[in-house]
This record gives structure tokens, C-alpha cells and sequence, in this order.
């Protein structure tokens, strides 16, 4: 069954095209036409502080956001191509929603239920973020909306029994909200299945708090309430021990820097933390700062894979014109753990006929 939304945003919300909330600080401005012939629009929120935020239909992807530093100046933190050729090519999933299951599974396999669903693995014998035909190269469906706190979009997503050869209709809901009083942006998770499936959805956005084009992190300070990491073999597939940060270059439950513990850590970050909170409870779980801007994440996931964009190496050229290099930014992919299908141990990623699945992130910029 398709998944509807919930009744109190339908009551409080206006649900209209773009023209009919153009006064409500949205306009949707035409942004091309993939090589399949299907026209894909970009959305510009703007609330009453200032602070936009975009993304396209093209794999619901974000492309900007655009804060203020200390001084009240603002600029784009959200690193994105400049058209709709290069999201085409990339295999950098830029701001995109990841399913139907982020994070690697091991030997393209897992068993639910006394089940066994091979799936379609990739050439290092893994699936990796539901290739080859993952949610980011689609085009979503959209609505937009503007209600008394907030401006934005609900993108749908069909994705059949048998899709990525994953059992089960799913349908598949993601609310961008821009809240109207405050520097804020809501990703706001939803799904069904007809049939026991496994899911893993989260947003593949990279940041540099710096700018777009800044290219470094060197001025970047994370502090993130996670008390254990998720060990990984040389393929990065989980070994299913969960291990205590104290110690280690992943202990970030005091403010440090990335750019700094690097040299110990091979290849960069790629890394999933476990956060401390409570399972299944909502909870500010990091705080990022620089160049006088502060970000504070939070989230109903129980961890977070921190990824210094390891694989740039200047041959993508970004929005601003400038070529995205390694290390120059980051991506604060909140999620459950990879591989979680094959490990017992870990939060279950498992969704059954009846159930709906639910799942909330926040960004947002400033100083409370």
C-alpha cells in the first residue's frame, strides 16, 4: 500500500504547485531534462531570516543551503554540480537520498526470517548503496506545501517487489521542511512494504561550513555523542564488533578536528559511530563548527557514518567552478549500521507488511 502523509501535516498544510505558494517563500524554477526525456524542476525555499535551501527532483537531491556566519554574512554549504548532465554522469550521489538500503551488505547477501535474498552485488562482491539502479539516479515524484512554521516539498518514491532484487513494494516518502522562524531544515523519513524487506534510507549531502568551494576542513571542529564505533575489514564490511571510541581517532565527545587525525587514519574517514542516545529516541547528537557558522544535527537514527569525502580527487567540477579535492569537505550520513541484516547484534533494519517505517534528521544553524 502507498504511503500517505501524516494527517496533522495534511490539516496544517497547503498542498499547491509552485505558482500557488510563490508568496510563501517558494518558487520552482525549470532545471532540464535527463537523457530519458524526463523534466526535472528545482525548488528555492526562503524563510523569513533569509536562509534558503534547494534541491531537484533528480534523486530528491539537496544543492544548496545558505547560512550566516557570526556576522550575519551567508553562504552556500552545500557542495552540488553545476547541471543536471553532471548529477546525470556522477557516481558522487551529491545531496541525494540513498535506498533502498545505505551502507554496504556483505556478499550481496542477507537472510530474513529463514529467508535468503541475494542481491545484486557490485565488482568488489558487495551491495553498496542499492546499485545499479539506486534511488539517487531517479526521478521523484513531488508535492509542495506551506503551512504556518515551515515551506517545502514531500518527494514519493514507488519502488516495486523485486527492485534491486529486494522483496516487497515499497513506497517511499521524504519531506524537505525549511522552517520559517528559525535556521533550520527538516529531512523527515517515511515508508511501507508489502512484503518483510530490509531498509536503510539517509541523505548523501556534503557539507564544508566554509563555503561550497572552500576545499578544506581545516577549520572544522566536531563534536559528535557517539561512545562506539563499528570495526570493518579491509573492504570496510563490518566485523559485527561494536568498539569503544575512548582512545581512538573516533572519539569525538569532545570538540576536535578531523584535518588533524587524519595521518591516523588510513584511506579517511569512512567510518560509522554509534551514537549514545537511547534506541529509537530523537536526540541532538553533534555539533560542527566553522568559520563562524555552527551546525547542530539531530536525529531519530541510531548512528552516523562521517565520510571526509575521500574519494574527490578535482576531476568533478562544482557549482561554483571550482574542482572539489580530497578531504575538502564532509558528509554526516545519518542511518542505521551497514551490514545490519547479517549481524544480529545491531539495530534491526528489518520492515514488515503493516509497519511504517519513520525516521527524522534536523540541520540546523545557529547558536541555541
Amino acid at each position: 500500500m502507498r504511503a500517505t502523509l501524516p494527517a496533522a501535516l495534511l490539516a496544517a498544510s497547503l498542498f499547491a504547485s509552485g505558482a500557488a505558494v510563490a508568496g510563501a517563500g517558494l518558487r520552482v524554477e525549470p532545471y532540464g531534462v535527463t537523457a530519458a526525456g524526463q523534466k526535472v524542476e528545482k525548488v528555492v525555499l526562503e524563510n523569513a531570516r533569509g536562509m534558503r535551501l534547494a534541491y531537484i527532483d533528480y534523486g530528491a537531491t539537496l544543492v544548496q543551503a545558505d547560512v550566516a556566519d557570526r556576522d550575519g554574512q551567508r553562504a552556500n554549504v552545500i557542495l552540488s554540480l553545476p547541471d543536471l548532465a553532471a548529477f546525470e554522469r556522477t557516481r558522487g550521489r551529491y545531496g541525494a537520498i540513498i535506498g533502498r538500503y545505505a551502507g554496504r551488505i556483505a556478499n550481496a547477501r542477507y537472510t530474513l526470517d529463514g529467508k535468503t535474498v541475494q542481491l545484486i552485488s557490485n565488482y568488489k562482491g558487495m551491495a553498496l548503496h542499492g546499485d545499479p539502479d539506486p534511488y539517487d539516479k531517479r526521478v521523484w515524484q513531488r508535492q509542495d506545501f506551506a503551512d504556518q512554521d515551515a515551506i517545502g516539498s514531500v518527494y514519493r518514491l514507488h519502488s516495486p517487489d523485486g527492485d534491486q532484487n529486494f522483496p516487497g513494494a515499497l513506497d517511499v516518502t521524504v519531506t524537505y521542511r525549511l522552517l520559517r522562524q528559525r535556521d533550520e531544515f527538516r529531512i523527515e523519513y517515511q515508508a511501507t512494504t508489502s512484503a518483510p524487506t530490509v531498509l536503510n534510507l539517509t541523505n548523501h549531502v556534503y557539507l564544508n561550513l566554509a563555503g561550497a568551494a572552500a576545499n578544506t576542513l581545516a577549520e572544522h571542529r566536531f563534536q559528535i555523542d557517539a561512545d562506539r564505533y563499528l570495526e570493518t575489514d579491509a573492504m570496510r564490511i563490518p566485523t559485527g564488533k561494536l568498539l569503544d571510541v575512548a582512545g581512538t581517532p573516533f572519539d569525538f565527545r569532545s570538540a576536535a578536528s578531523v584535518t588533524e587525525r587524519l595521518p591516523s587514519v588510513p584511506g579517511g574517514f569512512d567510518h560509522s559511530l554509534v551514537l549514545s542516545k537511547p534506541p529509537g529516541t530523537y536526540a541532538r547528537v553533534a555539533t560542527i563548527t566553522a568559520a563562524g557558522r555552527r551546525l547542530v544535527v539531530g536525529t531519530s537514527e541510531p548512528s552516523v557514518q562521517l565520510y571526509t569525502v575521500n574519494g574527490f580527487d578535482g576531476k568533478e567540477i562544482g557549482s561554483e567552478g571550482v574542482a572539489y579535492q580530497r578531504h575538502g569537505a564532509f558528509a554526516f550520513e545519518t542511518q542505521h549500521l551497514p551490514d545490519s541484516p547479517n549481524h544480529a547484534n545491531f539495530p534491526s533494519t528489518a520492515l514488515y507488511p503493516g509497519q511504517v517505517f519513520k525516521s527524522e534528521t534536523r540541520f540546523y544553524f545557529g547558536d541555541d
